[in-house]
């Protein structure tokens, strides 16, 4: 049997070879995305003697998938007579011109720093979805090796949830973690679907078998969708579409409000203006050293002395310095709002009703709180409790400011339109 390419295949080959450092393959089950970034690496590696890895999250699903059978079944139809030689101690191939392919999982610590003490030409990540974009990070430090190639980052994967670091880098092109445009040309990326890859599957594979899945994971796994499910998340109702927009030029009349949270580290605090019912929020302030006069100081440096502030309700209790946390406030110049703290559930489902009505808007200049809307998610059960996985804490300060201003049960004035 002879490997010929599918057109979307010989498609995925022009982009791989394209000026862009970054190339992804997503799409649904069986599409032939892993096949053809393992021929490419290959193909790459016998250009001349050069180092490449191949990686996934866990070493026993890419020695199962990859080792035992993509990288061999690739060597047998598409490189019959290349003498390629397996070290099955260390797992990784030497090429007849000394080139090596290497297969690598994320969760041997030890293992993983060998891999890494190395240089590469070509790190493709393997199922990328499931591996954190810090990780990844990390790993491309080591695309360095110096050779004749244009060092070059693969990916594939069946396409997540849209808060995921890939949707955003490569559908929308926008950093997660900055909130800016990414490099211009350094990222590309090709859907592949089953029915791209017909002719090397088994027959039925898509009428039998994915026809019969739910509704959800047919469009993850046939058509290759990010989904908009938010699996886990806390403010699951968040979109960067709906809720961020760059508000400079704009004119919104009304007071500047600000709500804060108390915690031990960090102390938090978002700047808004509350207009036609809509929460316009400005600016943010993130004190990683949690002291009360430092974050005064910081709101005065930005103008906002005699603010209205909506803390959180502990700050009345919390004593720093002899006094609490609300004086030191009133004290600085600033209005306190007694404020009430609902339980977290509450405070949370606040949040995501007024972000589903686009009643939220947020500047892209807060990436703080941007990252905690996109990236907090429920750590525990007991939703009454503080059970969050919380980053920053600044999505609490915007908990704190929404629940004060219009909590739930609160009727708008007038229909939300525009948004």
């Amino acid at each position: 049997m002879s490997f010929k390419k599918t057109a979307r295949q010989e498609l995925a080959i022009k982009k791989l070879i394209s000026p862009a450092q970054h190339i992804m393959l997503f799409g649904g089950s069986r599409s032939g995305k892993t096949f053809i970034l393992v021929y490419a690496v290959i193909v790459r590696a016998l250009k001349c003697k050069s180092r490449h890895l191949i990686i996934r999250l866990n070493f026993n699903a890419i020695k199962t998938s990859i080792w035992l059978d993509t990288l061999p079944k690739v060597l047998a139809l598409c490189f019959p007579d290349l003498k390629a030689h397996p070290n099955k101690t260390d797992y990784y191939y030497t090429l007849p011109n000394g080139s090596e392919i290497w297969i690598a999982g994320l969760d041997n610590k030890e293992r993983i720093e060998k891999i890494l003490g190395k240089e590469y030409s070509t790190i493709y990540y393997n199922e990328c979805s499931q591996i954190p974009l810090t990780s990844i990070e990390v790993a491309t430090t080591r695309l360095a090796e110096k050779s004749d190639l244009k060092k070059k980052a693969y990916y594939d994967e069946n396409p997540p949830n849209k808060r995921h670091w890939s949707y955003w880098i490569y559908i929308k092109g926008i950093d997660p973690d900055t909130g800016e445009p990414v490099k211009a040309g350094k990222y590309n990326s090709l859907i592949m679907n089953p029915k791209d890859n017909v002719e090397n599957i088994d027959e039925g594979y898509i009428t039998d078998i994915l026809s019969g899945l739910s509704e959800k994971n047919r469009a993850r796994f046939e058509h290759g969708e990010f989904t908009d499910e938010g699996e886990g998340s806390v403010y699951y109702s968040f979109d960067r579409d709906r809720n961020v927009r760059d508000l400079n030029g704009m004119t919104i009349n009304g007071s500047t409000l600000i709500g804060m949270d108390f915690n031990v580290n960090p102390m938090t605090a978002v700047i808004a203006t509350y207009s036609n019912d809509v929460f316009y929020i400005l600016d943010e302030v993130f004190d990683p050293n949690s002291n009360t006069p430092k974050m005064c100081s910081e709101l005065i440096k930005k103008g906002h002395k005699g603010a209205n502030i909506y803390p959180d309700s502990t700050g009345a209790n919390r004593k720093t310095s002899g006094r609490s946390d609300h004086g030191m406030l009133n004290d600085a110049g600033f209005t306190v709002q007694p404020t009430r703290n609902p339980i977290v559930f509450d405070r949370v489902n606040n949040v995501n009703r007024l972000l589903g009505e686009g009643r939220i808007i947020i500047s892209p200049k807060c990436k703080k709180l941007i990252n905690d809307l996109e990236k907090v998610v429920w750590k525990g059960v007991d939703l009454d409790q503080s059970t969050d996985k919380m980053l920053t804490h600044i999505s609490d300060a915007l908990g704190y400011l929404c629940w004060s201003l219009a909590p739930m049960g609160y009727i708008p004035n007038k229909p939300i339109t525009g948004f």
